[in-house]
């Protein structure tokens, strides 16, 4: 190992390899494909774009690319026929040339793109002196919120239309409120928790207890029933995550799932080690003595501070790898689990791959993911309140796109653009809307809830 004489072009190079979730294949192979229609006519003229390298189908609808990293976005447009997008993967044996069939749909049976118009959108609680600070969505399309309103702090509920059920006032500056896999809200401050409860039109909140341990607690169970609970682990970094399943009668606890990548492991602790030892060199290393004192001492010179202000560069600099290290490298490995219709799901996207389980904790089988590889990927997955759905965000320039997907195979079915508000806050999605935090464009400190149409 080096003494990291070059910090910032390593620290690039690494940013640029840990920043992907995995790493890309970076070998040349031809992509060849044919576009036709939903009855099998070939399509001539579709324009073909496969990473950066466009082509166009001929009069047989056969186009010809080529690409050195996947996987690679391919997309065909056409004037008559609705866009296609999709990615398409290495596989494991090829030999030169990787076959695609494109079919396209036309644009009355599109998959829609659905972008929503302002009559489709709706302010939820229009009350301006109140900010919102967080919200949950509730059975029967009612909203259980927390907000500041003059001064004074309140847990809220709403009806349907948005129209205040019940209220109770609470301590100052609440963070947020947290649904945990039992269904039970909390209220979260920065300090304590409180469990709560809103039942016919009331709102019960509990003795307080210590945030530190609790939360933590609550947050690593995913999913609970009468016989079974699953809850994860983080260990080496945070980079490697275990799902284990606990039998509530017998209390034996077993591996459901672990999801790591070893390479990138060790060279996550090898960076993390030679980043320890520069340190150590440069703030524990002994200054030379001064020389002995002459019988004939020579005229004072200034004193030359370029050793001194190399010494503070090199600690500025290594203090910048260690931020860098601690805050971008280490960030956690996002492998989430979900409960969708009658299976809990994890989805690996360190490899690519979805694993499905029954809820009693047995696999079934895995399959193949890739949207996390499309451009604006913001390392979030949502579920609708119904747990029937799945959604994947995507950012571009603060406009938020989401691409449901097929939870059975992880292809993606439409895509909804909210493109009223930049940066939308908590999405949360109950029936055929989805609702979000806004922050007002005149004052950044008040938040207000919205929602939209997804048809």
């Amino acid at each position: 190992m080096s003494h990291l004489k070059h910090i910032k072009p390593l620290c690039l190079i690494l940013f640029c390899g840990f920043m992907t979730h995995t790493s890309l294949s970076q070998v040349e192979a031809i992509v060849k494909g044919k576009v036709i229609n939903e009855t099998g006519t070939p399509i001539k003229n579709a324009a073909v774009k496969l990473g950066n390298n466009d082509a166009r189908t001929n009069a047989n609808g056969i186009f010809i690319s080529k690409s050195s990293t996947f996987p690679a976005n391919l997309t065909v447009r056409h004037a008559l026929f609705a866009e296609y997008s999709d990615m398409i993967m290495l596989p494991e044996r090829w030999k030169d040339t990787i076959w695609v069939t494109v079919v396209m749909t036309g644009k009355e049976k599109e998959l829609d793109e659905v972008t929503v118009s302002d009559k489709q959108i709706f302010w939820v609680y229009p009350r301006k002196q109140a900010n919102v600070i967080d919200f949950l969505l509730l059975p029967d399309d009612d909203i259980l919120l927390c907000c500041s309103d003059n001064r004074n702090y309140f847990m809220r509920s709403l009806d349907a239309q948005g129209e205040k059920m019940n209220e109770m006032q609470i301590r100052s500056h609440p963070k947020k409120l947290y649904r945990d896999c039992m269904q039970t809200i909390h209220l979260v401050y920065s300090d304590s928790i409180y469990e709560t409860a809103a039942v016919n039109n009331s709102i019960g909140i509990f003795q307080a207890r210590a945030l530190e341990g609790i939360f933590n607690l609550l947050k690593t169970c995913v999913y609970k029933d009468d016989k079974i609970l699953v809850k994860y682990t983080y260990s080496k970094l945070d980079q490697c995550i275990e799902y284990a399943a606990i039998n509530i009668k017998t209390k034996t606890t077993r591996i459901l799932y672990v999801g790591e990548r070893r390479e990138r492991n060790r060279e996550l602790r090898e960076y993390g080690d030679e980043k320890a030892n520069a340190e150590d060199q440069l703030f524990h290393t002994v200054p030379p003595p001064p020389p002995p004192s002459s019988p004939n001492p020579l005229p004072k010179r200034i004193p030359d501070s370029s050793g001194d202000l190399g010494i503070l560069q090199k600690a500025r600099e290594k203090w910048d790898n260690k931020k860098f290290y601690e805050l971008i490298l280490i960030k956690p490995t996002y492998i989430p689990m979900f409960e969708l219709n009658d299976s809990l799901i994890i989805f690996d996207h360190l490899n690519d791959s979805a694993v499905v389980f029954t809820k009693a904790g047995a696999r079934v089988r895995s399959f193949q993911i890739y949207y996390h590889y499309f451009p604006g990927w913001k390392n979030e997955l949502i579920t609708n309140q119904e747990k029937t759905k799945l959604y994947a965000r995507y950012e571009k320039e603060g406009l938020t796109m989401l691409r449901e997907l097929n939870p059975t195979n992880g292809k993606t079915e439409r895509v909804i653009k909210l493109e009223k508000h930049i940066f939308p806050e908590h999405l949360q999605i109950s029936g055929d809307f989805i609702y979000y935090l806004y922050s007002d464009y005149l004052d950044r400190n008040m938040h207000y809830i919205y929602k939209q149409h997804l048809e």
